[in-house]
């Protein structure tokens, strides 16, 4: 992708980056999510963020294992990752089950 592409693809513009799909974990806002961006320099990417009162947060973002199944769930089903990815994921998961 190119950013010309990221720009009319995003759903949100950043000075940092374009988001081009987010999942949430509770509430929009006020929650961490997973982002599928696009910066500005121009490199495609997985961005764990928490937002606390409608701001990012710059600190890490500490999610339960309890709580990160359904994240991750909600995160292959609205496309923060792509297609490739999800199998790529799977086939790993599988290799090294034991």
């Amino acid at each position: 992708m190119i950013e010309s592409e990221a720009k009319s693809a995003a759903i949100k513009e950043t000075e940092y980056c374009y988001v081009l799909a987010c999942a949430w974990e509770a509430d929009e806002k006020d929650s961490i999510c997973l982002e599928r961006i696009f910066t500005k320099g121009g490199c495609e990417e997985i961005r764990l963020a928490w937002w606390k009162d409608g701001k990012q947060m710059m600190r890490p973002a500490d999610l339960n294992a309890v709580d990160w199944v359904p994240l991750f769930k909600r995160a292959v089903e609205k496309n923060v990752f792509s297609d490739k990815e999800k199998l790529g994921m799977l086939t790993a998961i599988f290799n090294h089950s034991v």
